[in-house]
């Protein structure tokens, strides 16, 4: 659970956890408590921001993404392929 509070919870917040860790002062539901809160108040602006665009807009905002996720990964391939000396084709394989 430390490692969710390292990434999501507030300086204050992962101090006391630690703190109280070391101490055996807090139980598994009061620190799972606390870092659900923590991903909440993250959470909370981007599920704002999705309730103003129509089912067909989250679409098209997937797909786009996707889109430019796939090319950019293809690039990361040919740089592997190439470092490794890979050939790229099938063809080239046999």
């Amino acid at each position: 659970m430390g490692d969710l509070h390292k990434v999501f919870s507030t300086p204050e917040t992962l101090a006391k956890v630690l703190r109280r860790l070391r101490s055996a002062g807090i139980g598994c539901i009061e620190c799972k408590g606390w870092a659900a809160d923590a991903l909440v108040e993250i959470l909370k602006p981007i599920q704002e921001r999705r309730a103003g665009y129509g089912d067909a807009q989250v679409k098209e905002i997937l797909r786009d993404g996707s889109n430019r996720a796939s090319a950019r990964a293809e690039e990361t391939m040919v740089q592997v392929r190439s470092a490794m000396k890979l050939t790229s084709t099938t063809e080239d394989n046999r």
